[in-house]
């Protein structure tokens, strides 16, 4: 939390700006309404795809329906919290069909307000943690990797984790408004609120 409060003040606006207008994105100007830190665990959906399908662990292929002989033989390596076993390796859980989970230890909370002009954009971008966005005002479009978009206007939310790529973008002719809540690691910096990808080649927006 230090290191977070620390950056805030040396640098001020310079530093939120070099997270949030970070290239290519343009248009967004954004501005730090609340910050703190939560003294508990917290889980949440990683937003990893359930896919099923099994996986491989030391040389041995475990099918999906196979998951109580993985967690004997996790046992077996001296692994005896199970629970928490799976919930800090959520693509394992993935493969088994439950729902991946991940865990943050005494998080860090920051809210936001990000605000597009018209025709503005965040750049292709994803987050540590997870993060819930409101759209204050106006609409804005976000797009993932595929090129699939979803349009959000004044009331609506979304979701977003570390498992997912997008753009959000302001396509209309007035100024849209999003509050924006990250939950982070314990100890992350603002340059680590959010993380930079690279165009994908799957989609020209």
């Amino acid at each position: 939390m230090k290191r977070l409060i620390v950056s805030l003040v040396l640098s001020g606006a310079v530093v939120w700006a070099a997270v949030a207008l970070a290239t290519p994105g343009s248009g967004q100007s954004n501005s730090i309404q609340a910050l703190g830190a939560l003294h508990a665990d917290l889980a949440f959906n990683t937003g990893l795809v359930a896919e099923a399908n099994g996986l491989t662990w030391k040389g041995k292929q475990y099918s999906a329906d196979q998951l109580p002989e993985l967690l004997m033989r996790l046992r077996s390596d001296g692994i005896t919290s199970l629970g928490e076993w799976l919930n800090l390796h959520p693509a394992v859980s993935a493969r088994f069909g439950m729902v991946p989970v991940g865990v943050l230890h005494s998080p860090e909370i920051v809210t936001q307000q990000a605000k597009f002009a018209p025709g503005g954009f965040s750049g292709w971008h994803s987050h540590s943690g997870y993060l819930t966005a409101t759209v204050v005002s106006g609409q804005v479009v976000r797009y993932g990797p595929d090129c699939s978009s979803e349009t959000f206007t004044a009331g609506q939310s979304f979701y977003e984790t570390a498992a997912n790529t997008f753009i959000v973008k302001n396509e209309s002719n007035a100024d849209a408004v999003v509050s924006v809540t990250f939950v982070v690691p314990g100890g992350t910096p603002t340059t680590g609120l959010r993380v930079d990808k690279p165009q994908p080649a799957t989609c020209s927006k």
